[in-house]
């Protein structure tokens, strides 16, 4: 289906004629799906606007929209348990410490493959009871 206005002119069309939403079954083109899945992957990941306007090439206003789209939509990936970046990577970490201990590790080990000191684990191991 081409869609055209009647005097044979495309740009004549309003611009949601050409929306992915107005093709047969009304679905979004893949390309821009996985667009979407990859900022939120990234924005999941506690990755700036910046980082993933320059990781995927895009404007930041376009990874802005699709976050803010992502939170009306209710998606669990765009909502991020706190506002500060240092301390959203600080919860990361204390999730991955624990997983980490459960799976066997021994706290020099976990500081290890994370980075951090031995004394760092211990507390934190000792936080969580």
């Amino acid at each position: 289906m081409k869609l055209t206005h009647r005097s044979g002119n495309r740009a004549s069309l309003p611009f949601h004629a050409f929306s992915s939403f107005n093709k047969p079954g009304g679905r979004v083109h893949p390309r821009v799906a996985r667009t979407r899945n990859r900022i939120l992957d990234l924005w999941e990941g506690m990755a700036s606007y910046a980082t993933i306007a320059d990781e995927l090439n895009i404007s930041i206003s376009t990874v802005v929209d699709c976050i803010a789209r992502a939170k009306r939509l209710k998606d669990p990936r765009a909502n991020r348990p706190f506002r500060h970046r240092k301390i959203q990577i600080a919860e990361k970490r204390r999730r991955e410490i624990r997983r980490l201990h459960a799976d066997g590790y021994r706290p020099r080990e976990i500081a290890k493959q994370l980075g951090i000191s031995k004394r760092l684990v211990l507390l934190r191991l000792r936080e969580a009871g």
